[in-house]
């Protein structure tokens, strides 16, 4: 196999599903099928055997709700197991997450599991390959028409449901389909009122952040607040850079809790 190809592993119970993800992910010439199952539990057998033959999955298609072990239980055992996710030492396995409408009561399941991404199982083969590639660079995305999902499955819970991986999630949308964004390693301390030492917000990056927790897309911010695409681009890279968030997401959930912008608008 050429160590070139991106390795991915399809899950989901409904198997022509997997049988047009996998003949899609197949026909690339940078990406390769190295594991399929139809349910959690040989998820997870599938894709040990593949790490034992030499073919660790790069990217996991998980489907949320599957029989038996679901998807959001089987992204927690993968990622929990360094042998096996690759987090002791070799590239690690990044799960992306499958999922539908009707399925927001789960989403914060999936992100406290580990999950880095979303994305709905009937997007378009454009943003299937785009979210593979991005997932597995070590950036994150979010489907987001899936937005309002996350901000409804937050309202509520305390802030320490934000640690670990889930809390890099996803997306730092500079366009009106999901695109990603790097992470930062570390986090830094930041004030009560949710910004680091030293840092304040202009009236302009406020109603930026507004937008942005109501899960707008750039070209939507820009329209609705008559600037620039660029210039929104320029207000959300300053928000990270004032409340030292890695992402859009994570500036979504931190604005949230942290009582930047009421949870209510």
């Amino acid at each position: 196999m050429n160590q070139d190809r991106l390795r991915i592993a399809v899950v989901d119970d409904q198997q022509l599903l997997v049988a047009a993800f996998r003949s899609l992910l197949d026909a690339q010439a940078d990406m390769t099928v190295v594991a399929t199952a139809h349910d959690g539990r040989a998820a997870l057998e599938s894709l040990r055997r593949a790490r034992g033959r030499g073919e660790p999955a790069d990217v996991v298609l998980m489907d949320i709700r599957m029989p038996g072990l679901d998807g959001i239980a089987a992204t927690r055992r993968l990622l929990s197991d360094t042998a096996l996710s690759g987090r002791d030492g070799d590239s690690p396995t990044r799960v992306l997450m499958l999922t539908t409408f009707q399925e927001e009561e789960l989403v914060l399941g999936a992100l406290r599991a580990g999950a880095v991404g979303f994305l709905l199982k009937d997007s378009g083969p454009t943003d299937l390959l785009a979210a593979v590639h991005a997932v597995a660079a070590g950036q994150a995305w979010l489907d987001p028409v899936i937005t309002p999902y996350v901000l409804r499955a937050l309202e509520g819970e305390p802030e320490q449901a934000a640690a670990g991986p889930a809390a890099a999630a996803v997306d730092s949308a500079a366009t009106p389909v999901s695109s990603p964004v790097d992470a930062e390693p570390a986090e830094r301390p930041r004030t009560e009122v949710g910004l680091l030492p030293g840092e304040t917000l202009t009236g302009r990056e406020r109603d930026v952040l507004e937008l942005v927790c109501r899960g707008m897309t750039n070209p939507e911010i820009a329209a609705r607040l008559y600037i620039a695409e660029s210039t929104v681009k320029t207000h959300v890279k300053a928000l990270l850079g004032h409340t030292g968030c890695r992402n859009r997401v994570e500036l979504v959930i931190h604005a949230l809790r942290s009582g930047m912008v009421d949870p209510g608008l």
